[in-house]
C-alpha cells in the first residue's frame, strides 16, 4: 500500500501554477520535483505490468488526487454563490425601499405643484379685481360707510382681506422654495436608485457566472468519480489476468530452473568421474555487468503498486533504452534463445561451475539476439540488444525498455547483485 500511495502522489493534480502566487508556485514546483523522484523510484515496479492495468492505475490515482481539489472548488463556488444571492436579496429589499422613496418624493412634488397652482389662481383673481377697481376698491368700500360703526366694520374687513392676500403671496413663495428642495431630493434619490439598479444588474451577471462555475465544478467531480469507478473496475478485471501472467512467468522460470538443475547435476557427476573439481567455465567466479546502466528495480519480494499482489521480482532491472548492446556476464554456452510468454525474447547462458555451484544467467525482453542456440560465448561478448515496450516484438510482459537480468544457482533464481 505504501508503493500505491507513492503512485497516488505521482499524479497529484496540478492546480494551474499561473493562478498561484509566486511563493505558492515555487512550493508547487518543489512538490512536483518530489513527485518526479517518487515516479522514478517506482517506475521499475510497473515495467512488467500490462498496459491496461498500468493505465487504469494511473487513471485511478489521477482521479483520487484531483477529487479533493475538485470538491473544494465546488464548495468554494457554492459559498460564493450563496453570498452573492444573499447580497442580491438584501439589495433587492433596499431597491424596493429606494423606489418607494422616489415615489413618495414625486408625490410630494405633485402636491406642492397643485398648491402653487391653486395659490396662483387666487392671486390672479385678486389681481383682476384690483385692476377692475382701479386699485381703489378697498378704499371706496370703507368711504361709502353710512355710520362710524359701519366704517369700522368695513375697515376691519378690508384689513383682513389685505392680510389674506399677503398670506397667499407668502405661502406661494414658501411652496416654490419647498418645490426646489423636493426636486433636488428627487434627483438625489433617483441617482441612488440608478446606482442600485446597476449594482443589481452586475450582481445578477455574477450570480449567473457563479451558477455556471458551480455546474462545471460539479460536472468535474462527477467525471472524476466516473473515471475512478471505471479504473477500479478495470483494475479488478486486470488483477486476475495479472496473476495469471505472473503464474506463467513463474512456470517458465521453474521449467528453466529444472533444466539448469539437471545440467548442473550432470556436470557435477562428470567432474566426480574425472576426479576433478567442479569449476566449469566460470573463470574467476565473478559475473560482469551485462550493461552499464542504473538499476530501476532490484531483485526481491515486493507489493505491486496497483494490484497489491505480493510477489517475487526474480531479477534485477537495468534502465537502458531499446537497442542497447547486452554483454555476456561470463563465458559459457547458450542453452536458450526463445520467445517466451512472460520474458519475451529470452537468452540463457550456462556458465558451468562457479564457487562450487552451477551458475546460469538469463537476459530477458531482448529486441533481438546476436548469437544462436548452442553457441559458446566469451565474457563481455555482445549477445543481443535490449528491448521492451508496449506492442514491441519480443517484449513479453514489458511496457518499457529495460533489461531484466536473472542469475540461476543450481536451478533456482538468486539476487544477481551477489554475483556482479
Amino acid at each position: 500500500m505504501r508503493a500505491r500511495r507513492l503512485l497516488a502522489l505521482a499524479v497529484v493534480p496540478a492546480l494551474v501554477l499561473g493562478l498561484l502566487g509566486p511563493a505558492q508556485a515555487a512550493d508547487e514546483r518543489h512538490k512536483k520535483a518530489q513527485i518526479d523522484r517518487a515516479i522514478h523510484s517506482i517506475k521499475g515496479d510497473l515495467d512488467e505490468t500490462s498496459a491496461d492495468l498500468r493505465r487504469a492505475g494511473a487513471a485511478l490515482d489521477r482521479a483520487e488526487a484531483k477529487l479533493p481539489g475538485a470538491r473544494a472548488r465546488v464548495a468554494k463556488v457554492h459559498g460564493q454563490l450563496v453570498a452573492a444571492e444573499e447580497r442580491d436579496r438584501i439589495l433587492g429589499a433596499k431597491l424596493d425601499a429606494a423606489k418607494a422613496e422616489v415615489k413618495d418624493a414625486q408625490a410630494q412634488i405633485d402636491t406642492t405643484l397643485a398648491s402653487i397652482a391653486s395659490s396662483q389662481q387666487l392671486i390672479g383673481r385678486i389681481a383682476r379685481s384690483s385692476y377692475q377697481s382701479g386699485g381703489m376698491g378697498e378704499l371706496a368700500v370703507v368711504l361709502q360707510s353710512q355710520s362710524p360703526d359701519e366704517f369700522a366694520t368695513r375697515l376691519v374687513l378690508v384689513q383682513n382681506a389685505l392680510r389674506s392676500e399677503g398670506n397667499v403671496l407668502g405661502g406661494l413663495a414658501e411652496a416654490r422654495a419647498d418645490l426646489a428642495a423636493q426636486r433636488a431630493t428627487l434627483v438625489a434619490k433617483r441617482k441612488v436608485l440608478s446606482g442600485m439598479k446597476k449594482e443589481q444588474e452586475a450582481l445578477v451577471q455574477r450570480i449567473q457566472g457563479l451558477q455556471a462555475q458551480a455546474l462545471d465544478a460539479q460536472h468535474a467531480v462527477e467525471s472524476l468519480i466516473s473515471e475512478r469507478e471505471s479504473a477500479v473496475a478495470t483494475i479488478a478485471r486486470e488483477k486476475q489476468a495479472e496473476e495469471a501472467r505472473y503464474a506463467q512467468m513463474r512456470a517458465e522460470s521453474a521449467r528453466l530452473g529444472r533444466v539448469l538443475a539437471r545440467r548442473a547435476a550432470a556436470a557435477r557427476r562428470a567432474a566426480a568421474r574425472r576426479h576433478a573439481s567442479y569449476s566449469g567455465g566460470g573463470g574467476s567466479g565473478v559475473l560482469s555487468y551485462p550493461v552499464q546502466a542504473p538499476i530501476t528495480s532490484p531483485y526481491g519480494m515486493r507489493v505491486h503498486p496497483v494490484t497489491g499482489i505480493y510477489k517475487l521480482h526474480d531479477g534485477t532491472d537495468f534502465g537502458v533504452g531499446c537497442g542497447t548492446p547486452v554483454h555476456a556476464a561470463a563465458s559459457g554456452t547458450v542453452i536458450q534463445t526463445a520467445l517466451t510468454v512472460g520474458y519475451g525474447n529470452q537468452l540463457v547462458i550456462d556458465h558451468g561451475g562457479m564457487r562450487g555451484v552451477g551458475v546460469a544467467t538469463s537476459y530477458n525482453h531482448l529486441e533481438r539476439f546476436s548469437v544462436g542456440y548452442g553457441a559458446h560465448v566469451n565474457r563481455g561478448e555482445v549477445i543481443g540488444y535490449s528491448g521492451g515496450g508496449e506492442g514491441m516484438y519480443g517484449a513479453g510482459y514489458s511496457t518499457g525498455c529495460h533489461l531484466h537480468f536473472m542469475v540461476y544457482v543450481n536451478g533456482g533464481t538468486t539476487n544477481p547483485m551477489g554475483w556482479l
